[in-house]
């Protein structure tokens, strides 16, 4: 079978097989597939933006690549199309010619493998309800995006999701594509601290999300984002919020999410664990003895950390229930581990004073307090996992500075006698 670039005459031979199933995605009224094969066996370019990669002779892979053609038609009827987005399976009647025809060619040259995607997606952290609000609208902002970037759409799916149930769940912004994906408005959803992600992480969101706002919005004026360091997710949490984060984990409304919480809190704020090392931990991790509780961090740092004694009662009240071979958080006996503190976290109610619950930075708190109680560098740095000095000197400037006396004690030996 032969397909013939309708530009320029040239023909390109593929394999002889079926073309992707598009009908579970596209209930349009244009889906049709892209590439045809006419009456003398040779496959017809419907839309002048599709290409066949010349050197896989898939049908089916040539419709999984990313970038396959121009986007001047998509850019050229930007500022219209943009409008369209959530709209592209019902378009109004009264489209320009140019752009309604422009924005039935973005279903219908989907690839397989993202209508593959859209049938098959359903977000791990967002409500039923909120999803079907905006199910619509991300679907079409990903198909108009996903060709014309290098990312998957399964990626963009999951990122775009998340982008818009915040800005219109949470935040109240109207779904609209010209107002959500705004470089002011990715930039404040990367900087907010809802997000509970790493530095590396939230650089890797606005990376993506610019993609996607450079397709719908070309012309949008430039924005000079501000640097997304670790600095932030470093700062413990004051004496006040962690009354705050208590008067949290105490006033779930399920026993489960109380549970929950109460272990999220003694592990990271008493034990300095990683949001990975809290998901693996199990029952018969903890020694309860007449010296405290001393916890069996297991995997890459595996370390023995005792509790601070002000969280031993509530990890003791937590899994006092549980059996050797349960997890300690979430579902005791679960299959899986992916995100689910960060689930948790961004399922739970909280009030708005509240500071948001994100375990780097209570990580922080614990390591700040054996700083402010002199505990034993090496001790510390053993029970925590941490393998450079660097890595807690720049927890120092949140040690509370001693006054002249105990300066002058501490400098003289005598802190300690």
């Amino acid at each position: 079978m032969l397909w013939q670039n309708r530009k320029n005459g040239e023909e390109i031979a593929v394999a002889d097989r079926p073309l992707p199933d598009k009908e579970p995605y596209l209930s349009l009224p244009f889906r049709h597939a892209s590439l045809k094969p006419t009456a003398n066996n040779r496959l017809t370019d419907d839309d002048d933006d599709l290409r066949v990669h010349p050197a896989d002779g898939s049908v089916a892979q040539c419709f999984a690549r990313p970038c396959w053609g121009d986007s001047s038609r998509v850019r050229a009827h930007a500022a219209a199309l943009v409008l369209l987005v959530g709209l592209l399976r019902a378009l109004p009647a009264d489209l320009p010619a140019a752009v309604a025809d422009t924005a039935t060619r973005v279903h219908r040259g989907l690839p397989d493998v993202c209508v593959r995607a859209m049938t098959t997606y359903t977000p791990r952290n967002i409500s039923t309800a909120r999803w079907e609000r905006i199910q619509v609208f991300v679907e079409d902002a990903t198909a108009i995006a996903a060709p014309r970037c290098a990312y998957t759409q399964e990626r963009l799916l999951v990122i775009c999701g998340r982008f818009v149930d915040w800005a219109v769940n949470e935040a109240g912004l109207p779904l609209r594509a010209d107002v959500l994906f705004r470089p002011e408005v990715v930039a404040r959803y990367v900087s907010h601290p809802s997000l509970n992600l790493a530095a590396t992480t939230r650089r890797n969101y606005r990376a993506t999300l610019m993609r996607v706002s450079e397709v719908l919005l070309p012309d949008a004026p430039a924005t000079a984002f501000k640097p997304l360091s670790a600095k932030d997710s470093m700062r413990p949490y004051t004496p006040n919020e962690e009354v705050r984060l208590e008067n949290w984990a105490r006033g779930q409304k399920s026993p489960e999410r109380e549970r929950n919480a109460m272990v999220l809190l003694s592990l990271s704020m008493g034990a300095g664990f990683w949001a990975g090392e809290i998901l693996t931990a199990r029952h018969e991790d903890f020694l309860f003895d007449e010296d405290g509780v001393l916890a069996t961090v297991r995997g890459a740092k595996a370390r023995y950390v005792p509790l601070l004694a002000k969280w031993e009662p509530w990890l003791q009240e937590a899994i006092a229930d549980l059996h050797d071979g349960d997890f300690v958080f979430g579902d005791p006996s679960r299959q899986g581990s992916r995100n689910v503190v960060n689930e948790f976290i961004q399922r739970v109610g909280r009030t708005a004073k509240m500071p948001v619950p994100q375990t780097n930075r209570m990580r922080a708190t614990w390591l700040v307090t054996h700083l402010a109680n002199r505990t034993n560098m090496r001790a510390l740095m053993r029970a925590g996992g941490v393998e450079k000095f660097e890595n807690l000197a720049r927890l120092l400037k949140f040690v509370p500075e001693l006054d002249t006396v105990e300066y002058r004690r501490h400098l003289r030996g005598e802190a300690n006698r």
